[in-house]
């Protein structure tokens, strides 16, 4: 039978600037000329369904220029290596740029302070596309994750510290702490982008209020498994599902749920969610 009165959602969720932006983008470049080839790098975002929806419409991902003879390759939000870029151009390819301003700016940071001659340590998750495409505008990078990463680093006297900008901001300042143990004159930059800590307070404000909690977003989206991790440190009962049929069948016996979405979570995903819920 099913309990829930009343379902509420946290005030900060779903897409973020960077990914609506690439969203919008890729509408624009279709409606440019809807015979035209098109592909992006990589899957656009981290969200099965609407990888779907856009291989549905002719858009698919590819990972290197060799995957396909020619055509138009949108950039994700998160990024893409310099040389991986220079062989797309070469290849013929036209580019659209689709990477985060974010991205593009710590990009932009890492790139001029390894010219100077620093050290890099990138925090975040090494599989994570975004940490690849700013890892690889770097001469000497080393990436790293957790404090015990961080304890085992010798640290030169001139590094730069920089983060995957989806990255929660008590994890960062943790491994901060210990690198500045380490050696007091690292240059710190604060790159995590504020809407990633707004999500986060949100999904805190939200615990407080409701009995159980949903987290919408795809398996492999390190935000959205961050927003999850939270709940469930608070103590609520939480869960992390792709899609409404994967809602469990004991979220139906509370009262009052909570339901957050990661970046990449679309609002129509998020609407079915709730439909699902209230039944």
């Amino acid at each position: 039978m099913n309990k829930i009165k009343k379902v509420i959602r946290a005030d900060v969720m779903g897409f973020c600037m960077g990914v609506k932006s690439v969203m919008d983008k890729v509408e624009t470049q279709i409606n440019l000329d809807p015979e035209r080839t098109l592909f992006t790098y990589g899957p656009l975002i981290h969200n099965p369904q609407v990888i779907e929806r856009l291989e549905s419409r002719g858009i698919v991902p590819i990972e290197s220029p060799s995957d396909k003879s020619g055509g138009t390759v949108i950039i994700r939000a998160h990024g893409i290596h310099p040389e991986v870029r220079k062989e797309f151009v070469s290849a013929g390819y036209s580019i659209v740029e689709g990477t985060c301003p974010r991205v593009l700016h710590s990009q932009k940071i890492v790139t001029s302070h390894s010219q100077d001659g620093w050290y890099i340590v990138l925090v975040g998750d090494k599989g994570h596309g975004e940490v690849k495409s700013i890892a690889g505008c770097a001469e000497k990078c080393v990436v790293v994750l957790s404090e015990e990463d961080a304890m085992d680093l010798d640290i030169p006297e001139k590094t730069l510290v920089i983060a995957q900008t989806t990255l929660s901001g008590k994890e960062y300042g943790a491994i901060c702490d210990i690198l500045q143990h380490k050696n007091p004159g690292i240059k710190i930059i604060r790159s995590i982008c504020p809407a990633t800590k707004d999500r986060q307070t949100a999904l805190l404000d939200l615990t407080s209020r409701v009995d159980a909690v949903i987290v919408v977003g795809g398996k492999n989206s390190a935000n959205t498994r961050r927003l999850y991790l939270s709940a469930l440190n608070e103590g609520v009962p939480s869960w992390h599902v792709e899609d409404e049929d994967a809602l469990p069948s004991e979220i139906y016996e509370y009262t009052t749920v909570g339901i957050s979405a990661g970046a990449s979570t679309p609002d129509w995903m998020i609407e079915r969610i709730e439909a699902k819920l209230l039944g």
